[in-house]
């Protein structure tokens, strides 16, 4: 299975998916997005991290938050973790997710604006 091979993956198809959603007009009650932290040995916390980094980390987390109150709506995670850099990625997640959030937005005026 291809997700298998990256966790930054997965946090891309849940974003892609998201998009296919919205521009096939499915109604939903929020946006999600999917954003990937990686903590290395030395417990330091990396956003979006490239495939070296996610190879070289102690543990992985993805997390899908909805767009509305940035709750958790899914993880995944490998690797070993404690309770609190559980939250301390949680917590970037929803900070990053804003980032992810305005991009769509952008990106849906880009499109709606030309129609």
């Amino acid at each position: 299975m291809v997700l298998l091979l990256s966790c930054k993956l997965l946090a891309c198809c849940l974003n892609a998916a998201c998009m296919a959603l919205v521009d096939a007009g499915v109604p939903m009650r929020s946006l999600f997005c999917g954003v990937t932290c990686a903590l290395d040995s030395d417990g330091t916390l990396m956003l979006d991290p490239t495939a070296k980094q996610e190879k070289e980390a102690r543990a992985v987390l993805t997390f899908a938050l909805d767009s509305v109150e940035r709750k958790l709506l899914m993880s995944t995670t490998k690797g070993l973790y404690s309770d609190a850099e559980l939250q301390q990625c949680l917590a970037a997640a929803q900070a990053a997710s804003q980032h992810v959030f305005r991009f769509y937005r952008e990106s849906l005026q880009r499109r709606y604006s030309k129609s």
